[in-house]
């Protein structure tokens, strides 16, 4: 009597597992840029509407001396 007589079979680990733990770290990642993508182009709009609103002020206050 030696050694562990029960093994265990690593493929379904392999073949099950780890690719659905790839395919869900893809999709969360995926997700994830997208809302920075959206988050980024709302912020670039509002920077470029305060923007036009400074340019706005600066040519009056130019007119105005």
């Amino acid at each position: 009597m030696g050694g562990n007589p029960i093994q265990f079979d690593y493929t379904a680990l392999f073949l099950v597992i780890f690719p659905l733990g790839f395919i869900a770290l893809t999709a969360y990642l995926i997700v994830r840029f997208l809302r920075y993508l959206r988050r980024k182009e709302e912020n670039e709009k509002e920077l470029i509407q305060k923007m036009d609103e400074l340019i706005k002020l600066q040519q009056q206050s130019n007119k105005t001396p």
